[in-house]
């Protein structure tokens, strides 16, 4: 019988898709500044390793409050694609501006590549300080990994693993007419 005592079976590994998110104000408009935590599972790890891109999303979004009731405004993405190029074996990170502009950055380590989506950066919510005075409004911030950019074929498998489900919870501002 003692043979069996510490037996269990092996907790799956999880991964860290985590903001660290604060508000400021630049010219009249609220914007959210944060960096990313990210640290991959290891079925993501496994599948950068083999060509697939993991694609990372910071969705803003502001809603007008009725009551207890929010109805959304405006929806903004910011997305990160991360791939692994392995003829050169250099990491690639990958993301859009708010203007639009694509900034790439190439990484000779993974490590560097996660301590690169630490670094703060700014992200508009669409708030200006005049909408304040039609009412009561809510802000909020997440980061949650895009599932659907994965190839078709790893559609189906992902949803019924924990590994592919990192969406971290909505960080929220409620503001109310000044």
């Amino acid at each position: 019988m003692l043979f069996f005592v510490g037996c269990r079976p092996a907790e799956p590994e999880t991964g860290v898709l985590a903001l660290n998110p604060e508000i400021l104000w630049q010219q009249q408009r609220l914007m959210i500044e944060s960096g990313i935590r990210f640290e991959p599972t290891p079925a993501m790890s496994e599948a950068l390793e083999h060509g697939v891109d993991l694609e990372l999303d910071i969705i803003t979004r502001i809603s007008k409050r009725y009551g207890p009731i929010a109805h959304l405004h405006e929806n903004r993405t910011t997305q990160f694609r991360i791939r692994y190029l392995p003829l050169i074996e250099f990491w690639q990170l990958d993301h859009t501006t708010a203007d639009g502009e694509l900034i790439s950055q190439s990484f000779p380590r993974f490590w560097l590549l996660t301590e690169a989506l630490t670094e703060r950066q700014i992200y508009a919510t669409g708030l200006d300080r005049s909408m304040l005075n039609d009412g009561r409004w809510q802000v909020q911030i997440r980061a949650e990994f895009d599932r659907s950019a994965l190839p078709a074929p790893m559609h189906l498998p992902t949803l019924f693993s924990t590994e592919w489900q990192l969406t971290e919870q909505w960080h929220t501002w409620q503001f109310d007419s000044t």
